[in-house]
C-alpha cells in the first residue's frame, strides 16, 4: 500500500466522525514537500474556509504525533471545487448521470481522453455515453478503473 493511500484511510478515520470526507491524498515537491489533502463534507454543502481551518488544524495534530513523511512539510486542505475529481468506485457510483471527463493511460480507439455522461459504474469499471463519438462510431464506452489515469467531472457554470 502506498503512503498516500493508508493517509487517505487514516485520516478518512479521523474525520469522518467531524462530517468530513478525504476525496483525495497527494505528496508534491520533491526539495520543498507538499502534503495536499483534499476534504468534502458528508452533508453534500459546500466547503468553506473554517472547514478547511478545521481539518487542517485536526490532521496537524495527529501528524506532528505519529510523523509519516520523512524531512520537512507543508500541509495543504482544499476543497475539490467544481471539477470534482474521481478517485474511488463509490465517487463514480455518486456521480451517475453526471458529465465527465476521463483520461486514460493507453488510448482507446485512438484517443485517451474522452467526455460524457456517467451512465453506470461497478465496481470494476465506468460506462460512459460519449459526446463525440469514437472513429469506429461507437457512443458509448467501458473503461475499467486500472486504465483511468485520472477523471473528473465538468463544471456546469
Amino acid at each position: 500500500m502506498q503512503l498516500t493511500d493508508s493517509l487517505h484511510t487514516k485520516f478518512d478515520t479521523i474525520v469522518n466522525p467531524m462530517g468530513y470526507g478525504i476525496v483525495r491524498v497527494q505528496i508534491n515537491g520533491m526539495v520543498r514537500k507538499t502534503l495536499q489533502v483534499m476534504i468534502e463534507r458528508l452533508d453534500e454543502q459546500p466547503i468553506n474556509v473554517e472547514d478547511c481551518a478545521i481539518v487542517s488544524r485536526t490532521l496537524s495534530v495527529h501528524l506532528n504525533v505519529d510523523d509519516p513523511i520523512s524531512g520537512q512539510y507543508v500541509l495543504e486542505i482544499s476543497s475539490p471545487g467544481l471539477e470534482r475529481p474521481l478517485i474511488q468506485p463509490k465517487d463514480y457510483k455518486r456521480f451517475l448521470g453526471a458529465e465527465i471527463v476521463v483520461k486514460t493511460i493507453l488510448p482507446v480507439g485512438n484517443r485517451k481522453i474522452f467526455s460524457g455522461t456517467l451512465e453506470a459504474a461497478s465496481d470494476d469499471s465506468v460506462s460512459l455515453s460519449l459526446k463525440h463519438p469514437l472513429d469506429s462510431g461507437l457512443d458509448s464506452i467501458d473503461i475499467r478503473y486500472g486504465d483511468i489515469r485520472q477523471a473528473h467531472l465538468v463544471s456546469s457554470i
